[in-house]
């Protein structure tokens, strides 16, 4: 998973890094616009997950950063949620590119001069050995991510 914060008897080991985007509907007075700002999106009502989890607080962060306010208008659980949402014209998104596949009905526009990217990886309990299937997993997860892995 993603860990912002890493408790001090766990061992994080970023496998994956991924891009913030902002996600709209096709033909979205956004995805006509070369560099969209957080003042543009501001204008529209975002779809975010939970407002306990981590995005809703970097969104936040980010919009109180340019001195902005942002409006949600919908709070939804699950990525595949958000996405069916947004293609239904509900309203826009700030995600990240691991749950796009391409196979959506969206735009998606980047968003790296607001939101850092998200890292994905291991999370283990320091001190405990891996079985050899473990660490064999391990190893193939690295294999299989090494040309996306965290920096």
């Amino acid at each position: 998973g993603s860990m912002l914060e890493v408790p001090e008897d766990i061992s994080y080991q970023p496998v994956v890094t991924y891009d913030p985007v902002l996600i709209v509907p096709p033909g979205h007075p956004l995805a006509k616009i070369k560099n969209v700002t957080l003042e543009h999106i501001s204008q529209y009502g975002l779809i975010l997950p939970p407002r306990h989890l981590s995005t809703w607080g970097m969104v936040k962060y980010a919009f109180q950063q340019q001195n902005l306010s942002f409006k949600v208008t919908l709070e939804a659980g699950g990525w595949e949620v958000i996405k069916k949402y947004v293609e239904m014209g509900m309203g826009i998104s700030i995600v990240t590119d691991i749950c796009l596949t391409g196979c959506e009905k969206l735009e998606r526009i980047p968003l790296k001069d607001y939101f850092p990217q998200r890292d994905y990886g291991l999370v283990l309990r320091k001190g405990k050995f891996l079985s050899p299937q473990a660490q064999r997993f391990v190893e193939m997860l690295i294999e299989v991510y090494q040309d996306r892995v965290a920096a």
